[in-house]
């Protein structure tokens, strides 16, 4: 799956303006007018990590399961 980079600004307004800050994040490719961004984006609150953050964040839960 992806997000559009302008869904997952809207998002992060959305989650900032509510109280409750916490979100277990489930990351998608970031895409600007179908073009990858190269990060990644929470489909829940918006917030963006780079590619090689990502990667790091998939090897660390891998070995956790």
């Amino acid at each position: 799956m992806s997000i559009e980079l302008e869904r997952s600004l809207e998002l992060r307004k959305l989650h900032l303006e509510k109280e409750d800050q916490e979100c277990n994040h489930e990351y998608e490719k970031e895409f600007f007018n179908d073009i990858p961004t190269g990060d990644y984006a929470c489909k829940k609150c918006g917030k963006s990590i780079s590619k090689s953050f990502y990667i790091e964040l998939m090897k660390v839960k891998q070995a956790l399961d």
